[in-house]
């Protein structure tokens, strides 16, 4: 047990990939421990409050900047210029998306809402939402996640994602059609902007009427991750991949080798999904697992990887 506590005073001092390293070795010896009995009933308690609060700590390393736009006012840091008129977005918005078909979206915990049906009916609006600048010396993968709302008018709306490099702005996702209606969902789109990254990295959200009326623009949050962290080296040269994440159902991953194992646990460290495999694809079933943040353990023949998924 010794050596357990070494290492996780040793991660405190280190860099997030250790963190990873000391993980797996937990997780590896995980189930050889469920088996013990009496006495060494405590060394898993013990193993599992250590895990817990690795989890926690990992899950916190690797989200680099997030907003949620809960409140009323625009966040500290940020700025929302809008180019054409004077029309200005809303904050803390908890509404509903108009148009948006039925049943209609909606943002519960808040948004960052542009009404283009009543705000800029008629009128030329070009709303820039910037977030504040970061530095991301260090940092190898990113990606950002944001969860939004577009419903345009006679094809006329655009939402656009830009991020900072160091020099220029960069479009990294342009969408001019609806998000799919008649779901009661939002739209999510995960951007990898690893190619980006530098000391002075921001990422700003554009919503255009192109001079017309249209419905508008619902951001209901935004993250930014350090994907740097995934601890998945040991899959690079057979192809790993996972997808969707977030994920609302179904996690499908793929490789050149069989899958052999899956172990997901929840921020607490309990097991909460234990699938077994002998293929080169595969897919889990976590649509009746709660929304939050979890932690993949896959072995892919005799290699063990771990990856963190979002569940929304």
């Amino acid at each position: 047990m010794e050596s357990y506590f070494r290492q996780i005073f040793f991660v405190k001092s280190n860099a997030e990939n250790v963190l990873f390293i000391a993980l797996k070795v937990i997780l590896s010896d995980f189930k050889r421990y469920i088996i013990l009995k009496g006495k060494n009933r405590i060394v898993m308690k013990k193993i599992t409050l250590i895990l817990a609060v690795m989890l926690i700590w990992m899950t916190a390393s690797a989200q680099l900047q997030s907003e949620g736009f809960s409140n009323s006012i625009l966040p500290e840091g940020w700025t929302s210029i809008n180019e054409s008129s004077g029309c200005q977005m809303q904050f803390g918005y908890t509404g509903t998306m108009p148009e948006s078909g039925n049943p209609l979206a909606s943002f519960s915990s808040g948004a960052a809402f542009f009404d283009d049906s009543v705000c800029g009916a008629l009128s030329q609006d070009r709303i820039v939402l910037t977030a504040p600048s970061i530095n991301l010396t260090g940092v190898t993968n990113a990606e950002l996640i944001v969860i939004y709302n577009l419903q345009v008018f006679g094809d006329k709306g655009e939402f656009i994602v830009e991020a900072y490099n160091g020099a220029n702005w960069v479009q990294v996702y342009f969408q001019d059609t609806d998000t799919p209606r008649n779901t009661g969902a939002n739209q999510t789109k995960i951007l990898d902007v690893s190619e980006h990254i530098n000391n002075t990295f921001a990422v700003r959200f554009i919503y255009d009427d192109e001079g017309t009326r249209a419905w508008g623009l619902g951001i209901d949050s935004y993250t930014l991750n350090n994907n740097s962290v995934a601890g998945i080296e040991e899959f690079v040269d057979i192809d790993f991949k996972y997808y969707p994440n977030p994920v609302a159902n179904f996690l499908k991953l793929s490789s050149k080798e069989n899958i052999e194992e899956i172990n997901i646990y929840n921020i607490l460290g309990q097991e909460v999904i234990h699938e077994n495999f002998s293929t080169r694809s595969a897919q889990i079933d976590l649509s009746n697992l709660p929304v939050g943040a979890y932690i993949a353990h896959v072995q892919i023949d005799s290699r063990v990887g771990t990856i963190k998924v979002l569940k929304h």
